[in-house]
């Protein structure tokens, strides 16, 4: 049996935490959520994941900083961010820095399992 694909959730919400592991679980993917960018970060060495899914102002640090701080690492993450107050500028600026896609709140369940989908190698109906 093959080993679940980790993915990890970076958002100080519980509430997110909990919706967006659940609709990863529902993938068929490992999920490990982390409430701050650099206690994610701090995990690093020891797993890396395939996807990361991050709010874009993360109390420590925006997404987009987390983002460039992967790359700096020499890691290409997919990297998907989401955000309560979205805006086109924030948007394009996430893109731009590299971003798999910029998911605004609350409406994120489908196309997250677009995103993701893909990633896990699986039919993005079976979240559903």
């Amino acid at each position: 049996m093959r080993q679940a694909a980790l993915i990890c959730v970076v958002d100080p919400d519980p509430a997110t935490q909990r919706s967006v592991g659940a609709l990863l679980r529902a993938l068929g993917a490992e999920v490990e959520v982390y409430a701050t960018a650099r206690e994610f970060l701090a995990q690093l060495p020891s797993a890396v994941p395939v996807c990361v899914v991050a709010e874009s102002r993360l109390p420590d640090m925006t997404g987009i900083a987390l983002l460039q701080e992967l790359r700096a690492r020499g890691l290409k993450i997919p990297t998907i961010l989401l955000s309560a107050d979205a805006d086109v500028s924030g948007a394009v600026q996430a893109m731009r820095a590299g971003a798999l896609d910029f998911i605004e709140k609350p409406y994120i369940d489908r196309a997250l399992v677009t995103q993701v989908a893909p990633i896990l190698d699986v039919d993005d109906h079976r979240a559903h």
